[in-house]
């Protein structure tokens, strides 16, 4: 096994640079308005039935929860389009959908987001509904969660489709985004045949993966599992810094990525990288959490941002791990915009 060095980062105090001297970190973000991002994964609804709670139901200790207002954005691999639209960037998307009305309120918001129509294919499927999460909000806390979903993975015609648009699309983008809710868009032979389409164009990937297809995804730029995730796929709890530090390089040792970035929520965040063999331990910026909901995909779709705009690795994370902050004080999937992220750097 290679020898690896392992750096603990203290808690640092924001760099402070004078008015008279250009902000490189700005002059990154403002680069994120040049980066094309392909979105792969899958796509699904978010909706949120918000109400209040006054009595209980008569028929079972349940609360009776009296609607007030519905609201419905995209979601899974839809809120990493969100964040990178919100960011700036331009976006395309290749996914999967039911034939129904769902699917087309879902291409209604990626149009409305301004995703350009010929920059969206959304593969409709016969044999499944439009995957929708229903969440019944009661003063701002969520009282249960309704899931309509098919995962099975997609036939070989409805592949074939996909792979086919995702070609179409590798030479107008800088970088690729591997969304994985493990709802059955992404393959085995969608992952190989992708990422030996993108190497051969040195398209910078980006892999959020579900841990039944985290092996397949060799030879990416990074993968940023939570720990979750990363202990799921190496079969044991990543609990503690040592664990984080084994696991994380037994995990590149495995899959060969230039680099990898696992979330741990109120712990931070840690970066592993090929380069200098190196681990680098990131402390939470958040000062409040609220809900966690595709905080997630704010961190992929910033880190994939900056780094196409020439980021050092280490600063993408600075950007991932603040825009994170940001999101995780919000209801819902939220997003993140530049003009928040240069606020204080």
């Amino acid at each position: 096994m290679s020898e690896w060095f392992f750096f603990l980062l203290p808690q640092q105090s924001p760099l402070l640079i004078s008015d008279s001297m250009p902000n490189p970190m700005e002059g990154l973000l403002d680069r994120f308005k040049d980066s094309s991002i392909l979105v792969i994964g899958d796509l699904m609804l978010d909706e949120y039935i918000q109400g209040t709670v006054e009595r209980i139901s008569p028929e079972a200790p349940v609360p009776i929860v009296r609607q007030r207002n519905v609201k419905v954005v995209p979601g899974g691999a839809g809120n990493v389009v969100n964040n990178l639209v919100s960011l700036g960037a331009r976006v395309s998307v290749v996914g999967a959908s039911g034939n129904d009305a769902d699917a087309q309120i879902l291409q209604r918001l990626f149009l409305d987001q301004g995703v350009r129509e010929k920059d969206l294919f959304i593969l409709p499927l016969e044999n499944r509904p439009t995957t929708k999460k229903t969440r019944i909000m009661a003063a701002n806390q969520q009282i249960c969660r309704l899931d309509r979903e098919i995962a099975e993975p997609v036939g070989a015609e409805e592949e074939k489709s996909l792979l086919a648009n995702i070609a179409r699309r590798l030479n107008d983008v800088s970088g690729i985004i591997f969304s994985d809710y493990d709802k059955g868009i992404i393959t085995p032979n969608i992952i190989q045949k992708t990422v030996e389409m993108a190497s051969s164009r040195k398209i910078f990937i980006s892999v959020d993966p579900q841990v039944t297809h985290f092996n397949y995804y060799r030879n990416v730029a990074v993968l940023t599992p939570n720990h979750h995730e990363a202990g799921g796929y190496l079969g044991r709890k990543l609990l503690t810094p040592e664990t984080v530090r084994e696991g994380g390089f037994e995990i590149m040792e495995r899959l060969n990525s230039k680099m990898l970035l696992i979330t741990q929520g109120e712990k931070g965040m840690t970066l592993f990288q090929s380069s200098d063999k190196s681990c680098q331990n990131f402390p939470t910026l958040a000062r409040e959490v609220f809900d966690v909901t595709g905080a997630g995909d704010t961190v992929i779709s910033i880190f994939t941002l900056a780094m196409t705009a020439g980021a050092l690795p280490r600063d993408a994370v600075l950007l991932s791990n603040k825009g994170a902050g940001i999101v995780v004080g919000r209801l819902g999937a939220a997003v993140v915009t530049v003009e928040e992220l240069k606020e204080g750097i």
